[in-house]
């Protein structure tokens, strides 16, 4: 099976990174949950989400971190990747076990800027959304263009696919290292 890579670079005012990160990951989630998911609307960036307690609470918990780990006076660089694994059954001499494989990564590279003094807010707005929305578009071309690397469906209930987002620091990486070591429960 080949697995397929996604990338995206987004450019954003570090007030906005939260919620085109959550807005893009949640498209991606939308697209290849392939459970039982229904949308909600998101009042901050008048997009739509994964409407699962399961999808929120990780996205959420991600994202969070993801922010965290960004400078917040500084421009600084983050990356955040969301992967989609198949478990397949694996035999060894004297017995089974199960091993994850992944058919489809997204990574979602972050550049954060500084909130400028000069910021007019509705601009800032403005452009916030529209890079959510080219970004949701491009995930839609590229998932519409791709999926003979999606695996066949083997049961009908729940999520038949696990998922898993990973936040990765690009720049400032002591400093984020530190920080993790210093407050705890931020790993």
């Amino acid at each position: 099976m080949n697995r397929k890579v996604f990338s995206l670079t987004l450019d954003l005012e570090r007030g906005f990174v939260g919620p085109v990160v959550a807005a893009v990951l949640h498209t991606i989630l939308f697209y290849r949950h392939f459970g039982n998911v229904s949308p909600r609307k998101h009042q901050a960036l008048n997009t739509v989400l994964v409407d699962c307690p399961d999808v929120l609470a990780a996205v959420d918990a991600r994202v969070d971190e993801l922010v965290q780990g960004l400078a917040p006076a500084a421009d600084s660089r983050a990356q955040i990747s969301l992967s989609f694994t198949e478990t397949k059954p694996r035999r060894a001499w004297f017995s089974k076990s199960e091993e994850e494989i992944c058919w489809e990564e997204w990574i979602i590279a972050v550049q954060s800027r500084a909130a400028r003094a000069d910021h007019d807010p509705p601009r800032q707005l403005a452009a916030a959304e529209d890079q959510a929305r080219r970004a949701m578009l491009r995930v839609i071309r590229e998932m519409d263009r791709s999926k003979d690397h999606i695996p066949l469906i083997a049961s009908a209930t729940g999520s038949p696919f696990p998922f898993h987002i990973a936040v990765a620091p690009i720049s400032g990486l002591w400093s984020s290292m530190i920080k993790r070591a210093i407050r705890p429960g931020a790993s």
